[in-house]
């Protein structure tokens, strides 16, 4: 929600609608985060963020590869506790990306 707004007027391929990023805006201003990302459908939290399980993290780096993408981040946040989302990425998703040609 805080990076969406920013991130989707950059991005020609993807379009947002005006009134959801308004939302969304006033929503993070107020400190209401949690209510901001609620309004973010999963359609479109999926062109911006890599969310889900490890398997779904994979199915979404594995996606941009095959799209052409040369490099991925898997930034924070790293779920509900870093240290497991961070031991969850390490174990499950990073082996199979190293499979990846």
């Amino acid at each position: 929600a805080l990076y969406l707004p920013v991130v989707a007027a950059l991005d020609p391929t993807v379009e947002v609608d005006p009134e959801l990023v308004s939302r969304m805006e006033t929503l993070v201003q107020q400190g209401d985060h949690e209510a901001a990302g609620a309004l973010i459908p999963d359609s479109l939290l999926g062109k911006f963020a890599f969310a889900g399980s490890p398997e779904d993290i994979l199915n979404q780096v594995l996606g941009l590869f095959e799209a052409g993408v040369f490099r991925v981040e898997l930034g924070t946040p790293h779920g509900v506790s870093s240290a497991h989302g961070i031991d969850l990425i390490g174990r499950y998703v990073l082996p199979e990306v190293a499979k990846w040609k």
